[in-house]
Protein backbone atom coordinates (compact mmCIF):
# COMPACT_ATOMS: atom_id res chain seq x y z
CA UNK A 1 0.00 0.00 0.00
CA UNK A 2 2.90 2.37 0.69
CA UNK A 3 4.22 1.94 -2.81
CA UNK A 4 0.78 2.39 -4.34
CA UNK A 5 0.46 5.77 -2.61
CA UNK A 6 3.61 6.93 -4.39
CA UNK A 7 2.09 6.42 -7.83
CA UNK A 8 0.56 9.58 -9.23
CA UNK A 9 -1.93 8.70 -11.93
CA UNK A 10 -5.22 9.86 -13.28
CA UNK A 11 -6.82 6.40 -13.12
CA UNK A 12 -6.14 3.41 -10.91
CA UNK A 13 -7.27 -0.09 -11.85
CA UNK A 14 -8.31 -2.04 -8.80
CA UNK A 15 -9.73 -5.37 -7.77
CA UNK A 16 -12.40 -6.45 -5.29
CA UNK A 17 -15.23 -5.06 -7.38
CA UNK A 18 -13.96 -1.47 -7.04
CA UNK A 19 -13.12 -1.04 -10.72
CA UNK A 20 -11.33 2.05 -11.98
CA UNK A 21 -10.80 4.89 -9.52
CA UNK A 22 -10.15 8.37 -10.83
CA UNK A 23 -7.69 10.68 -9.10
CA UNK A 24 -4.92 10.25 -6.56
CA UNK A 25 -6.99 11.76 -3.74
CA UNK A 26 -9.83 9.30 -4.16
CA UNK A 27 -7.38 6.43 -4.56
CA UNK A 28 -5.58 7.46 -1.36
CA UNK A 29 -8.89 7.63 0.52
CA UNK A 30 -9.76 4.13 -0.66
CA UNK A 31 -6.35 2.88 0.44
CA UNK A 32 -7.03 4.36 3.88
CA UNK A 33 -10.34 2.50 4.02
CA UNK A 34 -8.64 -0.76 3.01
CA UNK A 35 -5.90 -0.23 5.62
CA UNK A 36 -8.66 0.11 8.24
CA UNK A 37 -10.08 -3.25 7.13
CA UNK A 38 -6.65 -4.85 7.50
CA UNK A 39 -6.31 -3.42 11.02
CA UNK A 40 -9.77 -4.68 11.96
CA UNK A 41 -8.91 -8.17 10.70
CA UNK A 42 -5.65 -8.06 12.65
CA UNK A 43 -7.58 -7.20 15.81
CA UNK A 44 -10.09 -10.00 15.16
CA UNK A 45 -7.29 -12.50 14.59
CA UNK A 46 -5.30 -11.41 17.64
CA UNK A 47 -8.40 -11.78 19.82
CA UNK A 48 -9.03 -15.25 18.37
CA UNK A 49 -5.43 -16.22 19.09
CA UNK A 50 -5.97 -15.93 22.84
CA UNK A 51 -5.20 -19.64 22.74
CA UNK A 52 -3.12 -21.61 20.22
CA UNK A 53 -4.91 -22.09 16.89
CA UNK A 54 -4.12 -23.70 13.56
CA UNK A 55 -4.55 -22.13 10.15
CA UNK A 56 -7.50 -24.47 9.66
CA UNK A 57 -9.17 -23.13 12.80
CA UNK A 58 -8.52 -19.54 11.74
CA UNK A 59 -9.92 -20.34 8.29
CA UNK A 60 -13.09 -21.75 9.84
CA UNK A 61 -13.39 -18.74 12.16
CA UNK A 62 -13.43 -16.44 9.11
CA UNK A 63 -11.72 -13.09 8.78
CA UNK A 64 -13.25 -12.12 5.42
CA UNK A 65 -16.67 -13.63 4.84
CA UNK A 66 -19.67 -13.77 7.13
CA UNK A 67 -20.67 -17.26 8.28
CA UNK A 68 -23.69 -17.40 5.96
CA UNK A 69 -21.59 -16.85 2.81
CA UNK A 70 -20.86 -20.10 1.02
CA UNK A 71 -19.10 -21.02 -2.20
CA UNK A 72 -15.97 -22.64 -3.59
CA UNK A 73 -14.04 -19.38 -3.23
CA UNK A 74 -14.59 -18.95 0.53
CA UNK A 75 -12.12 -21.45 1.98
CA UNK A 76 -9.19 -20.53 -0.33
CA UNK A 77 -9.68 -16.81 0.33
CA UNK A 78 -9.97 -17.34 4.08
CA UNK A 79 -6.90 -19.61 4.14
CA UNK A 80 -4.78 -17.15 2.12
CA UNK A 81 -5.95 -14.22 4.25
CA UNK A 82 -5.14 -16.09 7.47
CA UNK A 83 -1.67 -16.98 6.20
CA UNK A 84 -0.93 -13.41 5.10
CA UNK A 85 -2.05 -11.91 8.40
CA UNK A 86 -0.14 -14.53 10.39
CA UNK A 87 3.05 -13.95 8.39
CA UNK A 88 2.90 -10.20 8.95
CA UNK A 89 1.91 -10.42 12.62
CA UNK A 90 4.72 -12.92 13.29
CA UNK A 91 7.21 -10.56 11.64
CA UNK A 92 6.09 -7.75 13.97
CA UNK A 93 6.27 -9.97 17.06
CA UNK A 94 2.52 -9.84 17.77
CA UNK A 95 2.03 -13.57 17.06
CA UNK A 96 4.26 -16.52 17.80
CA UNK A 97 4.23 -20.11 16.63
CA UNK A 98 3.90 -22.09 19.85
CA UNK A 99 3.98 -25.53 18.31
CA UNK A 100 4.18 -26.91 14.84
CA UNK A 101 1.37 -25.18 12.96
CA UNK A 102 -0.16 -23.62 16.11
CA UNK A 103 -0.18 -19.87 16.60
CA UNK A 104 -0.94 -17.61 19.55
CA UNK A 105 -0.99 -13.89 20.19
CA UNK A 106 2.25 -12.84 21.89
Amino acid sequence: MRRCREIDARWYGTAHQKGVIEGAGEFSARLDAFAAVVKKRDATLLAFLDEPRTVEEITAHRLVYRPNVDGPHVEPVERRTAAQHLRRLISTGLVTEVGEGRFRAA
